[in-house]
C-alpha cells in the first residue's frame, strides 16, 4: 500500500485541522477512512505514515477547506528492504552470519536443542535416533556375522546397508529386518530395485548416525572391506557362543548350498557341499578356525572356505542352523533329488 511522507510535524496539523473543520471524532474519521480509531490515533502522532487511500478520502471530505501540505508518495511494499536488512541483522546477532561456520555451527546447535525440547513439532525432521544397545550377546554377534558378509558403511553418512537376492532371500530380508527391530529399536526401511544392474536386488537401509556409531564402537570399520581387510571383532572370537553365531551369520549372507555330480568307475557320486566366499583373509580364516574347532573339516583356498561332505553339510544345518530358509530350502532340494552317496 502506497504511503505519505509529510514534513515533520504537518501530519499531526492536517488531520487535527480536519477533525476541527468537519466538527468530527476519532470514530467517525476511522468510519469513513475505513481503518480502526487506534490507527487514527497513530496517525495524528505520526507513529505511521498516513495511506494514500486515507489521504485522497480526508481530501475529499474537507472540499478544499484544509490545506494539504506538501508531501511524497512512497510506493507499494517501500518498506520491505528496510525490515529484511533489520530483520537480517537481528539473525546475525542472534545466530551468527548466515555464511560463517561460528554462524552454521550456533543456528545448528540451537536448532537442535529445540527439537529436543519440542519433539512434536519437529516430527519430518532428521534428529539423532534414539536406539537400543543391546549388550554382547548371540543375537548381536549373529547381526555382525550379516554385516561382515553382506553389509556395508559408507566412509561418510548415517546409513548402514545390507544388501541380498530380493528373490531367493525374501524370507531372510523380513526376518533380518527383526533382527534389527528387536536389536536397536528402529524399523529399518527396505529397497526393491527393478532396473539393470540391480534388477534382483534388495536392501536394509538404517538410517542412524546412533547406529552407525553403535557397530563402530563394537568393532566395524567404514569403507571398503576388502580393501581394509576386515576381521571379525576380538569379542565375539573369545567366545564360543559368539563365535558360532557370527559363522551363521556369515554363511546366511556369503556362503551358499552347492551340489556336483560325476561318476568314478562306473558309479555315480553326488556331492553336496557349503561355500563360503569372501575377500578378507582374516575373515576367511575365522570361518576356518570356528569350523575347525567344531571338529568340522573345512578346507580354506584363496577366497573361500569349503565343506564338501553331505555328513558335514547336514550336521552344520542340525547343529548351527540357517536362518535363511533359503539354503535349508536349498539342501532338502539336493537331498531328494540324491540317487547314489558314496562318502568321500
Amino acid at each position: 500500500m502506497s504511503r505519505i511522507i509529510f514534513p515533520k510535524g504537518e501530519q499531526t496539523i492536517f488531520i487535527n485541522n480536519l477533525l476541527e473543520r468537519k466538527r468530527l471524532k476519532i470514530n467517525d474519521l476511522a468510519n469513513i477512512c475505513k481503518v480502526s480509531s487506534r490507527t487514527i490515533r497513530d496517525w495524528r502522532r505520526e507513529k505511521f505514515k498516513l495511506s494514500k487511500d486515507a489521504l485522497e478520502v480526508c481530501v475529499s471530505l474537507t472540499e478544499g477547506g484544509v490545506k494539504v501540505p506538501q508531501y511524497t508518495e512512497l510506493p507499494d511494499f517501500w518498506s520491505i528492504p528496510k525490515a529484511a536488512k533489520k530483520g537480517g541483522l537481528t539473525t546475525s546477532l542472534r545466530y551468527g552470519g548466515p555464511g560463517t561456520p561460528e554462524g552454521r555451527k550456533r543456528g545448528g546447535t540451537i536448532s537442535q536443542e529445540r527439537r529436543r525440547l519440542y519433539p512434536e513439532l519437529y516430527r519430518n525432521c532428521n534428529l539423532r535416533k534414539i536406539i537400543s544397545k543391546p549388550k554382547d550377546k548371540m543375537l548381536l554377534a549373529e547381526f555382525i556375522g550379516i554385516m561382515l558378509g553382506d553389509g556395508s558403511m559408507p566412509k561418510r553418512g548415517s546409513q548402514a546397508v545390507i544388501t541380498l537376492h530380493k528373490e531367493d532371500s525374501k524370507e531372510y530380508i523380513s526376518m533380518v529386518s527383526r533382527m534389527i527391530k528387536d536389536l536397536f529399536s528402529i524399523e529399518p526401511a527396505i529397497y526393491y530395485y527393478n532396473t539393470w544392474p540391480r534388477e534382483n536386488v534388495a536392501s536394509i537401509t538404517i538410517s542412524s548416525t546412533s547406529f552407525i556409531d553403535f557397530l563402530i564402537a563394537k568393532g566395524l570399520k567404514r569403507g571398503h572391506k576388502v580393501r581394509q581387510q576386515v576381521d571379525v571383532p576380538k569379542w565375539i572370537k573369545a567366545n564360543k557362543k559368539f563365535s558360532i553365531a557370527c559363522l551363521r551369520g556369515l554363511i546366511d549372507t556369503d556362503g551358499c548350498i552347492y551340489s556336483h555330480s560325476h561318476k568314478v568307475l562306473g558309479y555315480d557320486y553326488f556331492n553336496i557341499g557349503i561355500n563360503f566366499s569372501n575377500r578378507s583373509t582374516p575373515i576367511l580364516k575365522f570361518v576356518y578356525k570356528t569350523l575347525k574347532d567344531l571338529n568340522f573339516s573345512p578346507k580354506i583356498f584363496k577366497n573361500g572356505v569349503n565343506l564338501y561332505r553331505k555328513a558335514e553339510v547336514c550336521r552344520y544345518a542340525e547343529e548351527i542352523k540357517f536362518r535363511n530358509p533359503y539354503y535349508q530350502n536349498r539342501l532338502s532340494n539336493f537331498l531328494n533329488k540324491q540317487t547314489t552317496w558314496k562318502g568321500v
